[in-house]
């Protein structure tokens, strides 16, 4: 399968190495040699310069015989004529482009996405699925990660071991036979700086970040296993008014639920939009780093503060200064991937990576066909898969013993019509099975050769 991504920025280059890492043929193209440079010295790929929405450079990338175009440039407008011209010109049977200006999103305007006018096949706006994380964070209390599978019957849920947490000092082989009335199976463990992939003699500790993925009937329950016993937020403090801050807002006020919600904008003109366009959520125009602003919002009260600037530094002080003045939680966005291993070691709670979220969305639609859906793990340790198991697939009326799967892999969860079941070695996969799967990266490839027809 070959593929042409435009746009050589951080996640182009993540894109580009994702996909020839497992065995697509990449051409990324990009007006920038220095940008360029770093994708040709680092990935196997091949790269040209030039306009990417250009007839010319399309053509040099040989479109002609692309099965895949990805426009990920800073630029919407570019990205979508990178699009037009790739459906009018090249014929790309797959279009996928990055767009943020949320003009070009309103539902009033979904006509514009055909393919008559503008044939984009899938449109990913990093904006609003950050939004959407934040919201599924904030609903789910005493969570660090948290993502709905398997049309919201399964989470993917990440818990820190707390001190008082039951399933300290324990193997998952014990605590397998503890939570036999619960529909939950622990996949990987973070302890630290190391990442790995629990087995039944893997014994959990404090301070253990640990993902599993459970049952929506049972969440509660484990999360409170884990010394987690928090309740729904009833007030929240935002800093950064721009279009993250607006859609989490805007989600909150929608769904009507009873939390005190405030913005703290720095930009005048942006907070009167904002006071304009929210009914339920009071606007404070004011430098989030002042601690008399923070006094005048009770950051003291607040359950949740959420840096979501566009200021990676802004972000963390602000939410060290929350933190101090007396904030529950802390959710912290960062650019720049560099910081985040530091921040929990100075009393940060969670931080939001809005490349990871962008990337594992366009994987997702890249992939499609058999996998529903792709959602990438802590800067590139590893991807969770939901996929169906097709009839003539290496999984079909197999089970996982008999399929060999490598170590790298781990089987999260079956869905079979409407039973959930939690799979050991001698579970037969059946044809159209829904399955979550855990893979390290390196096993990414493999896994999808399993998954495909034999």
């Amino acid at each position: 399968m070959k593929s042409i991504i435009c746009g050589a920025g951080e996640v182009g280059y993540s894109i580009a190495d994702k996909l020839s890492k497992e065995g697509l043929e990449v051409t990324v193209l990009d007006e920038s040699n220095e940008r360029l440079k770093k994708i040709s010295d680092n990935l196997d790929v091949k790269t040209i310069n030039g306009f990417p929405s250009l007839p010319s450079t399309l053509s040099k990338a040989n479109a002609k015989d692309c099965d895949i175009l990805i426009a990920v440039t800073k630029n919407d407008e570019t990205n979508m004529v990178c699009c037009q011209i790739g459906h009018s010109l090249f014929s790309i049977p797959k279009k996928i482009a990055r767009i943020r200006q949320q003009d070009y999103l309103k539902g009033e305007w979904q006509s514009l996405y055909t393919a008559k006018n503008l044939p984009i096949d899938a449109i990913i706006s990093p904006e609003e699925e950050v939004a959407q994380a934040l919201y599924r964070r904030i609903m789910s209390p005493g969570t660090v990660d948290m993502v709905e599978l398997a049309d919201s019957r399964l989470k993917l849920v990440g818990l820190k071991c707390e001190n008082n947490c039951n399933v300290l000092g324990k193997t998952l082989r014990n605590l397998s036979k503890e939570f036999k009335n619960y529909l939950v199976n622990i996949l990987f463990v973070f302890r630290g700086e190391e990442k790995f992939i629990a087995n039944s003699n893997t014994t959990l500790e404090k301070n253990d970040l640990v993902y599993m993925v459970v049952d929506n009937k049972n969440f509660v329950d484990v999360v409170k296993e884990f010394g987690h016993d928090e309740v729904q937020a009833q007030k929240i403090v935002i800093i950064g008014g721009g279009n993250i801050g607006y859609s989490l807002s805007k989600e909150i006020e929608n769904n009507k639920f009873k939390i005190s919600t405030n913005i703290i904008e720095f930009d005048k003109k942006r907070s009167e939009y904002l006071a304009s366009n929210l009914n339920l959520v009071h606007v404070t125009n004011g430098d989030g780093l002042d601690n008399n602003i923070l006094e005048e919002v009770d950051i003291s009260e607040a359950d949740y503060f959420i840096a979501v600037t566009n200021d990676d530094e802004v972000n963390i002080l602000s939410s060290l200064l929350a933190k101090r003045a007396g904030a529950e939680n802390c959710i912290t966005l960062i650019n720049n991937g560099s910081y985040s291993s530091l921040l929990n070691n100075i009393g940060i709670d969670i931080t939001i990576d809005p490349k990871l979220i962008t990337i594992s969305k366009i994987l997702e639609k890249v992939k499609g066909g058999i996998i529903r859906s792709d959602y990438t793990i802590a800067e590139g340790f590893g991807e969770v898969i939901e996929a169906e198991i097709l009839p003539n697939s290496s999984f079909a009326n197999y089970n996982i013993n008999q399929i060999d799967l490598p170590k790298s892999i781990r089987v999260g969860a079956i869905l079979r019509k409407e039973e959930v079941i939690i799979p050991n070695s001698e579970t037969i996969f059946k044809e159209k099975d829904d399955v979550v799967f855990f893979s390290e990266t390196k096993g990414v490839k493999n896994l999808e050769k399993l998954l495909s027809k034999s």
